[in-house]
């Protein structure tokens, strides 16, 4: 391992886990004869000198690969952070194959949703039919099945402690969404914007207790869909946004953020719960080999982790 003293020290302070520390390991060990062929660490070198290399020890294996450029470019930056001389940006430039198109899909945190929403809908204080739009995705974001969405009713929602108590578990309403939940739960009627109307016009929500209810009646899974994607088609159009989401990828990226902030917090990445909710109810063609429901779900798993991976890379986490 080049400059063994300096790379020790950092995963020493990286790390307490022996599994990350021997990925660490391997990845600087892989780097040390371009270090050594450079005769300097690779935090002093340029992206232009940095991306083959990259592209040579990181590709070839998919699956452990973002975790592998994480460490890399959270090495440089506690090099810049240490002040070791010569030490620069190159690796923080690296680009790589996938990231655009992450950043695109999915959101980093409940505020960056709620700017998209912001984007897509009209401010919760209008008091319209926006903001069922709005508690439609933060349920995903929260973790709610999509199927169960509509289902969700108001006296499921406890805006003191901030939390959705549904299907036996707690789901957390982010500080963001508090408006919309607020208005969702307790408005009996929604301000009705009309062309041809010059002062507000208040019309009943649906009847029923449901939490995503309109003016007119319950709406459909597939009618929220598309106008979810009518919404983002048109602001992406106008400049307004960047972005295009679905239940899907706001759910995953909330998915995302939640582990996130539990490994802050010095807990374990592990997906397996969400794999096995995944399954829950679905069938596969599956055997007596390798093709098992054990199999599938460590599948599943392995691909949460390399999203997450991924996801956290594109947002420079």
């Amino acid at each position: 391992m080049y400059n063994e003293e300096l790379k020790t020290k950092f995963v020493r302070g990286y790390t307490n886990s022996i599994s990350t520390a021997e990925v660490c390991q391997t990845i600087f060990n892989a780097f040390e004869q371009y270090e050594v062929e450079w005769d300097a660490d690779l935090c002093t070198r340029s992206a232009e000198e940095l991306q083959p290399v990259v592209d040579n020890l990181v590709g070839f294996r998919a699956r452990s690969k973002w975790m592998r450029l994480i460490i890399l470019k959270d090495y440089v930056k506690w090099c810049i952070g240490m002040k070791v001389p010569g030490a620069c940006d190159g690796m923080l430039k690296i680009e790589t194959v996938g990231l655009e198109k992450v950043k695109h899909q999915t959101v980093a945190s409940p505020l960056h949703l709620q700017r998209y929403l912001d984007s897509i809908c009209e401010p919760e204080s209008e008091e319209t039919t926006d903001n069922i739009y709005r508690c439609f995705y933060w349920l995903a974001y929260g973790g709610v099945a999509e199927e169960d969405i509509l289902s969700i009713k108001c006296s499921d929602v406890d805006l003191n402690n901030m939390v959705v108590r549904y299907n036996g578990t707690e789901v957390p309403i982010y500080r963001e969404a508090l408006p919309a939940f607020k208005n969702c739960v307790k408005l009996t009627q929604f301000v009705y914007k009309h062309p041809n109307y010059d002062k507000l016009v208040y019309k009943d929500r649906a009847d029923g207790d449901t939490l995503v209810r309109g003016i007119r009646s319950a709406p459909s899974i597939k009618a929220m869909r598309v106008e979810l994607s009518r919404r983002s088609k048109a602001k992406m159009d106008e400049g307004k946004t960047d972005l295009k989401l679905s239940y899907f990828r706001v759910w995953i990226s909330g998915l995302f953020y939640r582990m996130y902030e539990r490994e802050r917090a010095g807990m374990p990445v592990d997906f397996s719960a969400a794999a096995a909710q995944f399954m829950e109810g679905k069938t596969y063609k599956l055997d007596r080999g390798r093709n098992t429901p054990e199999a599938k779900k460590r599948q599943l798993t392995r691909d949460y982790l390399e999203d997450y991976e991924r996801w956290k890379l594109a947002f420079a986490i």
